[in-house]
């Protein structure tokens, strides 16, 4: 896919979607339900899929959802979390290379 068509499919499916995954199965500070809070996690969607583009390890991507967590928001560290992260990064890593398989056809 190239660089205009992915910006294309970032702004019209991409983000949106990004953002749902986080919700629903991030939400480190439990705000899933809160209408207000729907753009909460919007300032780590461009890092993070910087990193997806970029071809990140799904180490990698788990070690930044870590950093956020324990670092800038002050959460502290936990195992769980760490594992959670693991699990959620290799469900991004396949949702976004299903989404880029997807736009090249």
């Amino acid at each position: 896919m190239d660089l205009a068509d992915w910006h294309m499919w970032w702004k019209r499916r991409g983000a949106r979607e990004l953002r749902r995954i986080l919700m629903e199965e991030w939400d480190p500070i439990r705000v899933r339900g809160v209408p207000e809070a729907a753009d909460e996690y919007d300032a780590y969607l461009g890092p993070l899929v910087a990193r997806l583009r970029e071809g990140a390890s799904a180490g990698a991507v788990a070690e930044y959802l870590t950093e956020v967590e324990e670092d800038r928001m002050g959460l502290g560290k936990s195992s769980p979390m760490r594992e959670r992260n693991r699990k959620l990064a290799a469900r991004l890593l396949a949702w976004y290379s299903q989404e880029m398989a997807a736009g090249a056809e």
